[in-house]
């Protein structure tokens, strides 16, 4: 049993001890340059015990009823310490401080715990350390009263959604006498239901729950705000699939399910259209995100978590990517007023992050044949074929008016600047960014295999 504790949960044991090493090495005041590789090694590491664990097929239930290492968990896992390595190597270069790493490791570990989670008591649990560390990450280096004010909206926001699903869960306990995830659905408890989606809802920034989302994104350092839109998201969409699995909805909330989706489709990408900064147009596009994650929850086909897998997984790499080329496009731009001007004629200063920046929007965008593309297939595709033509019909429409602001983009980058700002562009390349290099080299290739091998979450799913 001690060996299955240790084996099961090694990368959320990797972690922790990495938290602790951290901890430490900041008492004895050792070289913060040491935390971004420790960071990284241990991700790595972690990666690398999950591969080996869904190549073997291995499965266990620790604690039943509240901790179960399934393929789901081991491929869950996986998509967000491999999304949080990505994540590390766009981080190295703009921070070399012991509490960033902490920070950032304590919510992984959040994440890993709400994947192997088969009970409410470790998800809720997951949830709030998935949760935390971010209000701090949003203020640590900031100083600005506009970075309290967004990290107060989230906070506020998030206890909102931790009261709502505790009170849904408690519904479902005095219903049920259990915590498991499993009687869930076999309550059939329709208030519960509500409350436990809107407060998952609130936390992926579904309208109308999103007003936390805009400002917390604009007020956080750019890779912040990449860690609030990927890994945070991804933990928050692929919670609520670990809760419903390919359970198929009841007619009254697949209809509040359907309504809130368009909505946020609509709603996201109408708003991003006037937006003039990076960070904000970003948190409206993930408002938009939101929208086509939550509306793969109305499928009936059994083909919702494979669906949500690609999507989560291709829409998290895509915006750490984003992110870090707008990073080493605009420089010291980016945390002060980051806007879109910046990137006026980048292509003919710095092709290559303004070429792959160009693909990474538009694959946010849904451009056939890059991976977003193909995400949002599966998502039609599944909807479609449960039933929902006419608001699949809406929310193709709603795809539409993204791609207004994602060309924009583009256009921007291809729109042939002053001499005197290319050569300003020139002087700002050092090396330091190649630690940011080396994590969008691995996620253009995680992107790119998941663009050769669409089915690739189907066929790990699936295998014993």
């Amino acid at each position: 049993m001690a060996t299955d504790f240790l084996y099961g949960l090694l990368p959320e044991h990797l972690l922790l001890l990495l938290i602790l090493v951290l901890m430490v090495l900041e008492i004895v005041r050792a070289d913060e340059a040491l935390a971004g590789p420790l960071f990284l090694l241990t991700l790595t590491v972690g990666c690398g015990v999950l591969v080996a664990q869904l190549s073997s097929g291995y499965t266990l239930t620790l604690a039943p009823g509240e901790v179960v290492i399934d393929r789901f968990a081991i491929l869950a896992r996986l998509v967000i310490l491999g999304c949080g390595t990505v994540l590390g190597f766009f981080s190295i270069t703009g921070s070399r401080c012991f509490k960033t790493w902490m920070l950032l490791s304590c919510s992984l570990l959040g994440g890993l715990i709400i994947m192997s989670s088969a009970g409410f008591i470790t998800l809720f649990i997951g949830i709030e350390m998935l949760s935390l560390p971010g209000f701090a990450l949003m203020i640590h280096g900031r100083g600005a009263s506009v970075a309290c004010e967004g990290a107060f909206k989230y906070l506020l926001m998030s206890s909102v959604a931790t009261a709502l699903m505790l009170f849904g869960i408690s519904l479902v306990y005095a219903q049920t006498g259990t915590l498991a995830i499993a009687d869930f659905a076999g309550a059939q408890n329709w208030a519960a239901g509500a409350l436990v989606l809107s407060g998952f809802f609130i936390k992926a920034a579904v309208f109308p729950f999103h007003g936390w989302a805009p400002d917390a994104y604009d007020s956080a350092r750019l890779p912040v705000t990449a860690f609030l839109a990927s890994v945070v998201k991804a933990a928050v969409v692929l919670a609520l699939v670990r809760i419903l699995g390919n359970m198929p909805l009841n007619a009254e909330a697949t209809l509040a399910v359907t309504a809130l989706s368009v909505a946020s489709i609509f709603y996201g990408n109408i708003t991003a259209i006037r937006q003039t900064s990076f960070k904000r147009l970003l948190a409206y596009s993930s408002i938009a995100h939101a929208g086509y994650m939550m509306f793969a929850l109305t499928d009936s086909t059994g083909g919702r978590v494979e669906a949500l897998f690609y999507y989560v997984a291709v829409y998290a790499v895509t915006t750490i990517i984003a992110c870090a080329c707008f990073s080493l496009l605009c420089g010291d731009q980016v945390d002060q007023a980051d806007p879109l001007a910046c990137l006026d004629g980048a292509y003919y200063t710095r092709p290559v992050p303004a070429f792959i920046l160009g693909a990474a929007v538009l694959s946010l965008a849904g451009i056939p044949p890059l991976p977003g593309f193909l995400a949002k297939l599966l998502v039609f595709k599944s909807v479609i074929a449960s039933g929902h033509l006419l608001p699949a019909v809406l929310a193709f429409i709603g795809s539409f008016l993204g791609v207004i602001y994602y060309l924009g983009i583009v256009f921007r980058l291809f729109k042939p600047a002053p001499a005197s700002q290319q050569a300003g562009a020139v002087l700002t390349r050092n090396w330091s960014q190649s630690w940011t290099w080396g994590g969008v080299l691995i996620g253009s290739v995680a992107l790119a295999l998941f663009m050769l091998f669409p089915d690739l979450f189907h066929r790990l799913l699936a295998t014993v």
